[in-house]
């Protein structure tokens, strides 16, 4: 038993510790909320990818209300239940949706301009992803929303950080995360998977390290989380192709 739970605590570190590899090339993102916070409310990053071209993402989006966010999204707070870890919660738009249930809620964030702004703003308990979160709490639900998976980095290392998340649940616990299918995208010339996109994030002119980011196809998820030792059923689908899954302990879905 002491082993198991040795373990457990290993794999919750590499967990943690992709989130915080990934919070080293989204400094720029932090600097940009905390531009929007500041009254800067045209605040937007800058990103470049290897698929091509420059796309913009307005710092507001993480300042979004329910009623702005995506079908997934909103699918995925009327999904959660009991206590809620949010893993990579930004400026908190989930997690203060579900305190305004009433729900208890932990905010789980690489960023520290983040982790302030989520205080300021009314999130109680907010963790850095050094912290991590109480060593002592289980969860009944983790967000990993936003295409959470993507924290992976690839599809080799997907088995292992949900493993590690899985770590975080209480027994019959759920994890309920987004990604966009990549099936169709055209595929990278040195031969890896589809949807392994390297980024690289700019916020007025300062760049971030380039960083790998994972988008995966349901299939895919099944079989990552099948690795390990979770069920994967998908709830719910957009047109633009991306998707809320559950995961959950205990026997693969056949």
């Amino acid at each position: 038993m002491v082993g198991e739970r040795a373990g457990a605590r290993g794999v919750e570190a590499d967990a943690r510790q992709a989130l915080t590899d990934a919070g080293r090339a989204w400094e720029p993102l932090g600097r940009a909320l905390a531009a929007y916070a500041a009254g800067d409310h045209a605040a937007e990053v800058r990103i470049r990818t290897d698929l091509g071209g420059v796309e913009v993402l307005p710092a507001a989006t993480f300042f979004r209300s329910v009623a702005d966010m995506a079908k997934v999204e909103a699918a995925a707070l009327a999904e959660a239940r009991g206590r809620v870890l949010d893993i990579g919660a930004g400026a908190g738009a989930h997690a203060l949706a579900l305190l305004a249930r009433g729900m208890a809620v932990t905010a789980l964030e690489v960023l520290p301009e983040a982790v302030e702004l989520m205080k300021r703003r009314g999130v109680a308990d907010v963790r850095s992803a050094d912290e991590g979160p109480p060593a002592e709490v289980r969860f009944d639900t983790v967000f990993l929303l936003m295409n959470g998976a993507g924290i992976a980095g690839t599809l080799r290392a997907l088995p292992g950080f949900l493993a590690g998340v899985s770590g975080y649940l209480a027994p019959g616990g759920q994890i309920l995360l987004d990604s966009t299918d990549p099936s169709g995208w055209e595929a990278a010339e040195d031969g890896r998977y589809v949807g392994e996109v390297h980024y690289q994030l700019e916020f007025e002119g300062a760049r971030g390290c380039v960083y790998p980011f994972l988008y995966v196809d349901p299939r895919s998820l099944t079989m990552a989380a099948r690795a390990a030792g979770l069920a994967a059923e998908v709830l719910v689908t957009q047109d633009d192709g991306r998707y809320l899954a559950r995961l959950r302990l205990g026997d693969p879905l056949r």
